[in-house]
């Protein structure tokens, strides 16, 4: 009887071995797509700052241990509209990602109500905790942390002030944008000027909005609004055309041409937010993790510009920046 019993049912030992290793390859195939983390990045509109700074952060993870072979990278440049970033966030996070860095004030901005499973980081971020990105800098109350770029205005509209005495300030941003909301109310917020502002909403705009904006004021300020910063070298050259100085917090914009400018390293918003990814891929949470401010801030002089203008750069402000040609 048992004889007889095991063959008529020879056939059923073979489909129960070949259900077990299909079942069994089911299993592993996921282990063997994420063997290594996801960390997913979104470099808003291409622009060189974001990818500075994105550059760095992959120089410190691959110094932590999380080089080629132990993590994996992926990369978009999403246009600066908030469905966009959004849907990019999305993307990352179905894919299994377990960091998402975003870059610039407008990311970070985007997804602040979005429910990701990712932790999300950012960098050159003006200020998280008045975007809402965070509830503040020690204690940000999510799964969410970073670096911010942001920069003493203050004294950079005092540095202005000193060399021209400029009494009325015109400021280029796009409305209802993060960063160059708040810098316009701290321009304001300046005693004793007169400020008028103008806003654009694409990058298209901006050259002719900057040479309205030129004609009303003694100088011009570039706030860190995407479409504005895809214009900077732009800007300056038609607001020179029109012998009004550009000052401004962007990176680099100083060397083509602005007047004064107090800028962070991206740079070193790459590796700040670095440390914090790596610390989250070695299993800490973020918010546990306080934002990191901005230590390398520079403040940059063109002398070519203000010879060209027909200024003097006092020594109080000489000896506190870094001069350029």
């Amino acid at each position: 009887m048992t004889t007889q019993g095991c063959h008529t049912g020879t056939n059923f030992p073979r489909r129960l071995l070949i259900g077990l290793l299909a079942g069994a390859a089911l299993l592993v195939a996921p282990l063997q797509v994420w063997a290594e983390p996801l960390l997913a990045a979104i470099v808003t509109a291409d622009l060189p700052r974001y990818k500075e700074a994105h550059k760095a952060l992959a120089q410190i993870l691959e110094a932590g241990g999380f080089g080629a072979g132990k993590l994996k990278i992926m990369v978009q440049a999403p246009n600066a509209d908030k469905m966009s970033i959004a849907n990019s966030a999305r993307r990352a996070d179905s894919a299994g990602a377990v960091v998402i860095v975003v870059y610039g004030s407008r990311a970070a901005q985007a997804l602040a109500s979005e429910q990701l499973n990712a932790s999300l980081l950012f960098a050159d971020v003006y200020d998280p905790v008045a975007l809402g990105v965070v509830k503040s800098l020690t204690t940000t109350g999510a799964e969410v942390t970073g670096a911010s770029n942001k920069t003493d205005l203050g004294s950079l509209v005092g540095h202005l002030l000193k060399v021209t005495g400029a009494k009325t300030i015109g400021v280029l941003y796009t409305k209802d944008e993060g960063a160059g909301d708040q810098q316009l109310a701290e321009i304001k917020a300046s005693t004793g000027v007169t400020v008028k502002a103008e806003s654009v909403r694409n990058a298209g705009e901006a050259v002719a909005a900057a040479e309205k904006l030129a004609g009303q004021c003694d100088a011009l300020f570039l706030a860190e609004s995407i479409a504005v910063m895809q214009q900077g070298p732009a800007i300056v050259k038609a607001a020179l055309a029109q012998k009004r100085p550009v000052f401004s917090q962007i990176p680099d914009l100083v060397r083509a041409g602005a007047l004064l400018g107090l800028e962070a390293d991206p740079d070193e918003q790459g590796k700040l937010v670095g440390v914090h990814a790596l610390q989250i891929l070695q299993g800490q949470k973020a918010h546990s993790l306080p934002v990191r401010t901005a230590k390398k801030v520079t403040l940059m002089i063109n002398q070519g510009t203000a010879a060209q203008l027909g200024l003097t750069i006092p020594p109080e402000v000489m000896s506190a920046g870094q001069a350029v040609k």
